[in-house]
Formats: C-alpha cells, structure tokens, sequence
C-alpha cells in the first residue's frame, strides 16, 4: 500500500477517536470507495477509516453492525471495533498485519468458504433483528433483474461516449438479459418455484456480499485475515456463491470455482440451491457485467476521484472495464462475448 500524508483534520478525529496518545498518521490508498488511515500510537496501531457521504447506503453502519455481530459470535480473523463517529462517518478500529493476497490458493479458497460457513453457523435472534440486507441483496430473481435493469438504463445514457462500448450493449448485453431471464423462468417454473417470490427468511444468510482476495490479508501465520464488510447483510445463499466465483478481481480456476460452490452447495440445503443456481448464474454475471461497467458513468468516477486521486487516466480505466465485462460474459455465454 501506497502512503500519503493526511490532511489536517485527520489528525483531530484521529485524537478524539484514539484510546492512546496519537504519534504518526499515514493514509493508505488501499480501495476505490472508502479511505483507509494507519494509525500509530504508542500503545500499537490502528485503522481509520473515513466512509464516503456520497451513497445511498449507510456503509459505516453496515460494516459496524458487521463487526459487532462478529465480536459478539467469536467469528474471528476480522478487525474489532475500537471507536465510532457516525456523524463524522468516521470508525477506528484494531490494526490487522498481513500480506496482500496476490495469489489464491486451493487451501485459501477453503478458508473463504469456511468463512462464509462460519457467518450463517453464528446467525442468532439479535441478527435478524437488527442487521439489514445486503447491498443489492438478490432475494428473487425478479431482484435480480430490477438490479440489471436500473444499472442497464444508466449506461445506456453514455453507451457512445465509448466507440466500442454501444455495440456491445445493443448487440451483446441487452439481448443476453433477455435470453438469460426467460431460461432463468423456464427452469423455476420447472422446479415449481416463483421467479418473482422473494425467498423465505429462513432460506437467507448473512453475507460480506464482497468476498474475495482483494478484502483478505495473508497474516505471518498463513492464515486469511478478512476486512471490509460495507455492504454485509441478508441475502441469498447462492448470491455468496455467485459473488465470489464470478468476482472480477480474483483469478480463480475452474477447479477453485467448483470447490467454493460444492462447499457452499453442501451445507446450505434450505431452498434447492443447488438447482436455483445454475439457473440463476448467468443472470448474476450480468449483474456483475453492469457493476464493472459502472465505471463508465461520470458520477461514478467523480465518486472514485474523491476517494483516490491516483486512479490514472479515465479513458484507460473505461476500455479495461469493457474488457473485463467481455471476459466475464463469455464465461457463460462464448458465443456473444465478441
């Protein structure tokens, strides 16, 4: 992680919330959405960490509610909670040493499903009262569309402000929605299931919603370390599986996919998850497909500037984001990739 020097009111909120006398403070440009603070006293070292004010969802409070929920279970490996500041949006919280995840192994893949494992074995009665859905939760697959189409109807406003970007929604993803939604509803209708019925509280768990390498640090003891649960919430089984074999910013091999969803697929057995998520897995890369191609919208990369300055030129940053969409889709559909 890169460093910077932190502008001045750091220094203040970084007093207030500190249970120690404060001695060095540097900023880590370590993610595209919130900031990150190291920070230094003499009795050791924590996280800072300042949420965007710009979003529609309470990230601070989602991501303590996390926390809390973990303290209170002994789900460990996670950061614990020092000081909060909702009004400033503002959390300090425990200093976590590790290494990036550069490259994920079979025996970290296992650890990621046992983690997720570990969060609906810990569910408790405060849980579902007190935690809400995860960001975009995909409770249906009428959900899961609402979630295409509302991202859909954005980038079809600046489709051609790309060249090579209109053909490839007209051609590919608008068409590919359609095809992938009717055999998502020919297959729940074979199940005898409703497409449209969000699932039953009972059938949902808690997920980070954003799982993956890129939110772990590899500690001295091999083991993963898991932060960041700004978007952690309820929601479906198999959006877990699906988040994280379909990630974008993990490259995982078919055998790592298959051992993450076997894993999953065997202690969740509450709603034919099994059947659902083949069903359900092209329209999931889609959503996915729309996420990374979200880049392409102005206020989405004033969004990224805010918290990281450095992010490089943005006409760059719009040709990979098409061609990571490109390489996503043809995953499931290798015919209308190209």
């Amino acid at each position: 992680m890169r460093s910077f020097h932190p502008p001045d009111d750091i220094h203040e909120i970084a007093r207030v919330l500190s249970p120690e006398p404060v001695r060095a403070i540097a900023e880590l440009r370590k993610g595209n959405n919130s900031r990150i603070f190291q920070v230094d006293t003499r009795a050791g070292r924590y996280a800072l960490k300042k949420y965007p004010a710009t979003d529609n969802r309470n990230r601070l409070e989602a991501e303590v509610g996390a926390l809390r929920f973990f303290e209170r279970n002994g789900v460990d490996r996670t950061p614990r909670i020092v000081a909060v500041s909702p009004e400033l949006r503002y959390a300090l919280f425990t200093w976590i040493d590790g290494d990036p995840v550069d490259a994920v192994t079979d025996t970290d893949v296992a650890q990621f499903a046992a983690f997720q494992i570990a969060l609906d074995a810990a569910v408790d009665a405060r849980a579902r009262l007190e935690i809400g859905e995860a960001s975009e939760a995909c409770l249906s697959g009428l959900r899961i569309m609402s979630h295409i189409e509302r991202r859909y109807a954005k980038l079809e406003a600046v489709k051609h402000d790309v060249p090579e970007f209109a053909s490839f929604f007209d051609d590919v993803l608008v068409p590919s929605l359609r095809r992938f939604e009717a055999q998502a509803r020919d297959a729940y209708r074979r199940l005898g299931l409703d497409f449209t019925a969000e699932i039953a509280p009972e059938c949902r768990t808690l997920i980070p919603s954003d799982l993956g390498a890129h939110n772990a640090l590899r500690g001295a003891d091999g083991k993963l370390y898991f932060l960041d649960f700004e978007y952690f919430g309820w929601d479906d089984p198999v959006t877990s599986i699906a988040n994280f074999v379909m990630h974008p910013g993990m490259q995982l091999s078919e055998p790592q996919r298959e051992s993450y969803q076997q894993a999953l697929l065997r202690h969740f057995r509450r709603n034919v998850e099994a059947d659902r998520l083949p069903a359900l897995m092209p329209l999931y890369a889609l959503r996915w497909c729309a996420i990374i191609l979200g880049e392409l919208l102005p206020e989405r990369w004033q969004h990224r500037m805010q918290s990281n300055p450095d992010m490089g030129s943005w006409d760059q940053v719009r040709r990979e984001q098409i061609d990571k969409a490109r390489t996503l889709i043809s995953r499931v559909n290798p015919c209308t990739a190209g």
